[in-house]
Formats: C-alpha cells, structure tokens, sequence
C-alpha cells in the first residue's frame, strides 16, 4: 500500500474506546464476586471488533493487549484463545470496509514478504510433520495472530496518528487489566497469591500484556503535556510494574527491566539530564525492594532462583535447547516438521524462537525469522539516528524499539512462534512508520 504523511493536528481517541474500557472493567469486578458472564465475554468481542469501522485500530489492540480481559470475563483462559478467530473473523469485513474507503494500495517489501514466508514455510511443515493436525493447528494460529496483526496494522495505517491511535489503546486495555487486578488483589489478600493467581489467568500472557501496555504508557507520559496526566499514567504505570513481578515470569520480567534501561539509558539519554537518570535509578531500586517486602516470598525465591541455582523450571527448559538443538542437526535443512518437537519433548516446543524454527521447519524458516528481525532492527535504528525525524516520530520510534526488544528478549525464554503478536505487532509498527517518514521526506 502506498503509505502518506498528514500533517495534520493530532486527533484526540475516540471517547467510545473510553467507555468500553470502564464497562469492561465494571463487568469483569462483578464477575470475581460469583457473577456468571460468560456471555459478556463474547458480546464485548462484538462490541470492540464492530467499533472497528470507524476506528480499526480498537481490533489490532485488541488481538495484541486484550485476551487477557476477555479471560476475566469468561472465567476461562481457554475461551479467551478460542475468541482469536472470532475477532479475526469479525474485525476482517471492518479492516476491507477501512481500506476499500480509503483507497490505500498494497506496499510491497522485504519485511511483508519474510512475515508472509514464514507462515508458507510453516504450513509445508506441517505437511511432513510427525504431528499434521498440530502442525496445522500451529500454522492456523501463526496466521490467525501475528500474521493477521500484522497485515492488519500495516494495511490501515496511513500516517502517524494511527501508529499514536493503537498505542494509546493498548495502553488503556492494560489500565483496565491493571484495575482489574488490583481490586482482585485487595480482596482476596496478597497472601493467598502464588504467581499471581487470578481467575483463568496465565501468568506469562498476563505479564507479557501488562509488559506492552507498560511501554505504551511511557509513551503516553512522553507526548503529554499535563503534569496531571503524566502522573496519572506514571501511576498505571508502577501498578503494571508490580503486578508483572506479582506474576513471578521471568522472562517477561527481565525483559522488561532491560527494556527499560535500554529507553532511560539509551533512547532517552540526551532527554534526561544526569538528575534525572540518578533519581530514576534510585526511584527503581526502590520500588524493586517495595516489592520484595510487600509481596509474597515464593514469588521473590522464584525470581531469583534463575540465578542461585537451577529449579525445575530452568532444568526443563535447558534439556528443552538441547533437544532442539540435535533435532536441528540432523535435520539442518527441514527440521521434524510444524509441531514436530511435541513428539520428542514434553514440553510442547523448546520455548525459545530461534530454536522452535530451527528444530521444526529447519534452516528455512530460522534464516527468515532472523532476517525478519535483523531488518526490524536496521530500520528501527535508522529512524531513531534520522535527524530529520519530527518529535512524533521520534517519540514513537523510541516506544517501538522498546516494544521490538520486550518481545524479542521475552521470545528467547518463552516464546512461541505463534503466540508472539506483540513482536509482530512491533514489527509491523517499525515497517509503516519507516513508510511514513521515507515519503513524507519524498514529499508524497
């Protein structure tokens, strides 16, 4: 599609986005005092998907931030994975009615073509596979999620103010998670918490959508203008922050951290002047012994077992690599097929991405993956070394790294290749806004 900049004044959100995070975050807290809703949960897809037609970002949003809510709402974290194909189902006919009214012309490039390969090289997998109704049922997901999410996110933003749109929506879905959680807290008590126990609640997705919408949020409090508003949003943003370590995921909890320093320290650095950074690191130091004395200890052991000694966990996980890895060798060019590692390891796949790729579809499919990401990465860089950049792109080159590198690391010790929408998500927002820039330099 050919991508153009608009210069034009920044819109405001759509209100209707608004009152469906407060009705939405209304239902789900009468639903932990034994409300059975598990109509809501399909109604509320319906609802969000159909506001797609005026503002398709609410779909992308909510594919890449809002499982975890519509899980509140049905009880059953299960019935959230099965809502994917209903919202892709619901939100195509909103996405074509977008993009038939606005004219927009397929761009083609490298980054689509690997992102589209990679599901090709998957669905020949699985036609060799060991396991062909999994493998299938792993392709139909890569393409139900991040593909879907991809191509959704690049066909329908047209400028700026649509990468700017899905962020703060995103943002806002992880604010009603957020509240959510924090009621739940207050009244069950942290004492009855193990990794974050909440109702049909997997604690790795739950820390990987707070972990995005986190992110997002420090968008917002860069682009705001109100000191009000950027403490409002800087106090969303410590609760996300303490539930992510209430979730007791290490992956998405170091990600996280090191996303952070990668933003304060490295992004931002000729923003923050050496006061700032200093309180910054104090303020973090602080509020990680906050959360150690508050919450529960077996979360804090858990944590930092990964580095005094190896849990089961971690043992796990270690013979999970290995096993990749020899699948890897000797099959260097095919792998065992799409699924294929189920067959070899309990675990299901080797949880981390390079390795699933390599040991299942071979050479192929791991060379396009970390092409994909090299090339996210070279243009991530270059916009943020582009000094012709406006403060909006700037801004949101800044949040989009962060995003690509909390979804990148999380990926190498959790990750699944069809269960990531968050880095495609960051990819594809990485692609159109170096669309974007590229033609508004032209002068298209």
């Amino acid at each position: 599609m050919e991508l153009s900049y608009r210069n034009e004044p920044l819109p405001e959100i759509d209100r209707r986005a608004f009152l469906l995070v407060l009705l939405i975050t209304l239902a789900a807290t009468f639903a932990f005092w034994e409300f059975t809703l598990y109509s809501v949960g399909l109604a509320a897809a319906i609802l969000f998907v159909a506001g797609a037609y005026r503002m398709p970002a609410l779909g992308v949003a909510i594919l890449v931030n809002g499982l975890n809510l519509i899980g509140y709402l049905t009880h059953n974290v299960e019935t959230s994975l099965l809502m994917i194909p209903t919202i892709v189902v619901l939100y195509t006919p909103a996405l074509i009615h977008y993009v038939l009214n606005h004219r927009l012309r397929w761009k083609s490039g490298l980054i689509p073509g690997l992102v589209i390969l990679i599901g090709v090289v998957m669905l020949i997998g699985s036609l060799y596979s060991p396991l062909p109704s999994q493998g299938l049922a792993k392709t139909g997901k890569y393409l139900a999620t991040n593909l879907f999410v991809f191509l959704a996110t690049t066909l329908f933003i047209d400028d700026l103010n649509r990468v700017k749109e899905i962020l703060k929506i995103v943002a806002f879905l992880g604010f009603a998670t957020a509240t959510i959680s924090i009621l739940y807290l207050a009244h069950t008590g942290m004492g009855d918490v193990s990794r974050f126990a909440l109702p049909s609640q997997n604690p790795i997705w739950f820390a990987r959508e707070q972990g995005i919408a986190l992110l997002a949020t420090l968008f917002l409090i860069e682009i705001s203008r109100k000191t009000a508003v950027r403490l409002i949003y800087l106090s969303f943003a410590l609760a996300m922050l303490f539930l992510i370590y209430m979730a007791g995921s290490r992956g998405p909890f170091l990600a996280l951290l090191v996303s952070l320093l990668l933003y304060f320290f490295l992004l931002r650095r000729t923003n923050l002047g050496r006061v700032k950074k200093s309180a910054f690191v104090l303020l973090t130091l602080l509020l990680l012994r906050f959360l150690v004395a508050v919450g529960p200890a077996d979360i804090y052991t858990r944590l930092t077992q990964l580095f005094s000694r190896f849990d089961l966990t971690t043992f796990y996980r270690l013979r999970a690599y290995e096993t990749a890895k020899n699948l890897f060798l000797e099959n260097p060019l095919k792998g065992v097929g799409t699924a294929g590692f189920a067959r070899f390891d309990p675990l299901g796949y080797p949880h981390n991405i390079f390795l699933e790729l390599a040991s299942e579809v071979g050479l192929w499919g791991v060379a396009s993956f970390a092409g994909l990401v090299l090339l996210a990465g070279y243009f991530v860089i270059r916009l943020l070394r582009n000094r012709e950049s406006t403060l909006l792109e700037s801004s949101l080159s800044r949040t989009l790294f962060t995003i690509f590198a909390f979804a990148l690391i999380n990926a190498q010790v959790s990750g699944s290749i069809n269960a990531n929408q968050q880095l495609w998500f960051a990819i594809a927002g990485i692609w159109t806004l170096r669309c974007s820039q590229v033609n508004r330099l032209r002068g298209k």
